[in-house]
C-alpha cells in the first residue's frame, strides 16, 4: 500500500485527508500523490446552434487558482518527511481519480466527498474514507471487518491486508439474520495465512445492520471499519446496497471501502 492518492480541493475536510495520507505514507514507507482536478467540460458555455465554448479568460483564471493551490500545498508539505508529488489534471474529480487509480494502492478521501459513492464503486483501488474531524493518524489500534460472505467483502478483506497487519487487534463482525447465515471462519482462516490473527463476532442485529456494525465497532474500540461496497451504475444512476449507503451516511469511524 505504498502508492497513495489524495484528491485535493477547497473543502473543510482537506486537512484531515492530507494528514492521514502523510501518516499512512510514514508507516508503510509510501509515496503520496496529491491530485488537483478541474472539470473544464463542466465549465463549457453551450452555443445556441450546438457546440460549446470556454472563454480563455475563464480557463486562465481556473488554471491560476489550481497553480496557487498546488504552490501553497507544496510549501506546506516541503518540511514533511514523506515523498510526494502534486499533479494538476484537466478532468473531473471522478475521472481524474479513476485514471490515477490504475497505479494507486489506496485513495484517501472523506465521507462527505460528493462523488464518494461513484469513486468507491467505479475504481478498482480501495478507498479510505474519513468522517469529518476524524483524521486517521494512528494505524495500530483495533480494526473491524464487516463480513457478509459476499465478493465485495472478500475484496475489501484482501485490499485491507496492509492495514490489518498494522492493527493491534482484528475483529471480523458478521450480523446474524433470520434467513441468512454468513460464517466468517473462512475469512479468519485467510487472514491467518497472512500472519493476521482475527477474532470472529457473530452479533444479533440491534436496529439496522449498519447501526449494529457501527455500535459493535465502537464497543471494540475500533479505529477502522473494513467493508465491501455493494453497488453498480446503471444508466448513470448509482445504486448502492442499503448497508453500504447507511454506513457511508452515518459512520463516525474511518471506512476502508472496496467494491
Amino acid at each position: 500500500m505504498r502508492s497513495i492518492l489524495c484528491p485535493v480541493d477547497s473543502s473543510s475536510t482537506l486537512d484531515d485527508r492530507v494528514e492521514t495520507a502523510l501518516a499512512l505514507a510514514r508507516v508503510v514507507n509510501g509515496h503520496v500523490t496529491f491530485q488537483i482536478a478541474t472539470p473544464f467540460a463542466q465549465m463549457a458555455v453551450w452555443e445556441p446552434f450546438g457546440g460549446a465554448t470556454l472563454s480563455a479568460a475563464a480557463i486562465a483564471e481556473v488554471r491560476e487558482a489550481d497553480e496557487r493551490r498546488a504552490a501553497d500545498l507544496e510549501a506546506r508539505l516541503a518540511p514533511q518527511d514523506v515523498p510526494f508529488d502534486i499533479e494538476i489534471v484537466d478532468n473531473g474529480r471522478v475521472e481524474g481519480v479513476a485514471a490515477a487509480s490504475r497505479f494507486t494502492d489506496v485513495i484517501v478521501t472523506s465521507l462527505d466527498e460528493p462523488a464518494l459513492e461513484e469513486i468507491a464503486v467505479g475504481v478498482r483501488s480501495p478507498v479510505l474514507a474519513l468522517p469529518k474531524g476524524v483524521p486517521m493518524l494512528v494505524f495500530d489500534g483495533p480494526a473491524v471487518v464487516a463480513w457478509d460472505g459476499g465478493h465485495e467483502a472478500a475484496n475489501a478483506l484482501r485490499a485491507s491486508l496492509p492495514l490489518l497487519r498494522l492493527a493491534s487487534q482484528v475483529h471480523i463482525v458478521t450480523v446474524r439474520e433470520k434467513s441468512e447465515d454468513f460464517p466468517a471462519a473462512d475469512a479468519a482462516r485467510y487472514l491467518s495465512r497472512h500472519g493476521v490473527t482475527a477474532e470472529v463476532h457473530a452479533v444479533e442485529p440491534k436496529g439496522t445492520i449498519a447501526a449494529t456494525i457501527e455500535e459493535t465497532a465502537r464497543n471494540l474500540g475500533a479505529g477502522l471499519i473494513v467493508m465491501g461496497v455493494f453497488g453498480h451504475s446503471r444508466l448513470r444512476e448509482l445504486l448502492l446496497g442499503g448497508v453500504s449507503r447507511a454506513l457511508l451516511d452515518r459512520s463516525l469511524i474511518p471506512l476502508l471501502l472496496a467494491h
